[in-house]
C-alpha cells in the first residue's frame, strides 16, 4: 500500500528526516508508472579536517549496507575538495523508495559527523547512456 503524499510527508516531519523531498518524488514516479531504473543524487559539504574518516565511513560502512539493499544496482561518488556528490543507481522507484525510507535515515545519522550542513537530495529516472566501447 502506497501512502499519499501527504500522509507521508506528515510522518516523515515526526521522525524528523529532512529527506521527505525525496521519497516523494519517487512516489510521483512510481503513480506515474515509471518502471524504470532510477538515480538518485545526494550532496553535501565534508566537514573540515573530516575527509579522511569520510572516505573510511564511505567505504566500510555506507558503500557495504548499500550493495545489501535490494534493487540497488550502482554507486558512484565525486568528490572534490569538501564537496560529495553521491549517485545510486536502483533496478525501480519501488526500491529506491524502500531504501529511502527504511535505510537512508540510518546512514544520514553516520554521516552526520563527518557532513556540513544539510544534504540535498533529488531523483531522476536513470537513462543509461554510454560512449565506453
Amino acid at each position: 500500500m502506497l501512502l499519499a503524499p501527504a500522509d507521508l510527508r506528515r510522518i516523515l516531519a515526526r521522525r524528523g528526516t529532512a529527506d521527505s523531498d525525496g521519497v516523494l518524488e519517487i512516489l510521483r514516479m512510481i503513480k506515474n508508472n515509471s518502471n524504470g531504473q532510477i538515480a538518485r543524487s545526494v550532496r553535501f559539504d565534508i566537514a573540515t579536517d573530516k575527509n579522511e574518516q569520510f572516505h573510511t565511513l564511505f567505504r566500510n560502512e555506507i558503500l557495504p549496507t548499500l550493495k545489501k539493499q535490494d534493487g540497488f544496482k550502482d554507486e558512484m561518488l565525486l568528490v572534490k575538495d569538501q564537496h560529495v556528490l553521491a549517485i545510486s543507481v536502483w533496478n525501480n522507484a519501488d526500491s529506491a523508495r524502500k531504501y529511502e525510507t527504511a535505510t537512508y535515515p540510518q546512514l544520514d545519522k553516520k554521516l552526520r559527523p563527518v557532513m556540513s550542513g544539510t544534504p540535498t537530495i533529488e531523483t531522476f529516472k536513470y537513462d543509461s547512456l554510454s560512449t565506453i566501447a
